[in-house]
């Protein structure tokens, strides 16, 4: 009896759990910021030099790039085989969890201090900042590289280079990489959000 009873709590967390929602605000803040990479790179592109710059060899680092393409490959089927493995709820996809809702309570508070005020947590707000600031640079940059690598000169000593398409794959691995580098480091400095602090305190038939 007791196992069924255990097994219907279970049921009953795993339905109490807040679904995943998207965040405006990141959706927002984040295509604002591709739109703003995208009127840099116009700009620079308006600004370009009419004299061709000669190709340097080994700047291309198409190499590494194509490593660091099968490294990130591996570690999306990883992720997903490891998922898939989990009885019942595999939860949200860690992709689509720096896009939540959640993700963005969890900022706000970290932000104003809802733990307390301490230098740990001061810690984290300012790591927070860092962090943030790197995830928010990657659309910005993945932006720039739309208008502003048309430019020859822009890419042809440019990872990824000389060929436009090849400096947008590279600037774009990178600039993935930083993102969700960034947001997972996030994830572990950020506070938890406030549902998780309530479902982790043990409840009455528990203690």
């Amino acid at each position: 009896m007791s196992s069924v009873t255990a097994a219907m709590e279970q049921a009953g967390a795993r339905s109490a759990r807040p679904r995943w929602r998207l965040s405006r605000f990141t959706t927002i803040a984040l295509l604002a910021l591709f739109a703003l990479g995208i009127a840099k790179g116009a700009v620079a592109y308006a600004r370009r030099s009419p004299i061709r710059e000669a190709h340097v060899a080994g700047t291309n680092a198409i190499l590494i790039h194509v490593l660091l393409a099968v490294a990130v490959a591996a570690l999306v089927i990883v992720v997903q085989l490891r998922r898939a493995r989990r009885p019942g709820d595999p939860g949200p996809s860690p992709w689509a969890a720096p896009f939540s809702a959640r993700a963005v309570a969890r900022l706000a508070r970290t932000f104003r201090f809802a733990g307390g005020f301490s230098f740990l947590n001061l810690g984290r707000a300012l790591i927070a900042v860092l962090l943030v600031l790197v995830a928010a640079y990657a659309p910005a940059r993945m932006g720039a590289q739309v208008i502003g690598g048309l430019d020859p000169n822009n890419t042809v000593n440019a990872w990824g280079g000389p060929t436009y398409i090849g400096a947008m794959l590279a600037h774009y691995l990178d600039a993935a990489i930083g993102f969700y580098a960034a947001c997972f480091l996030l994830s572990r400095v950020l506070l938890p959000a406030a549902d998780d602090r309530v479902s982790a305190r043990p409840t009455a038939a528990a203690r």
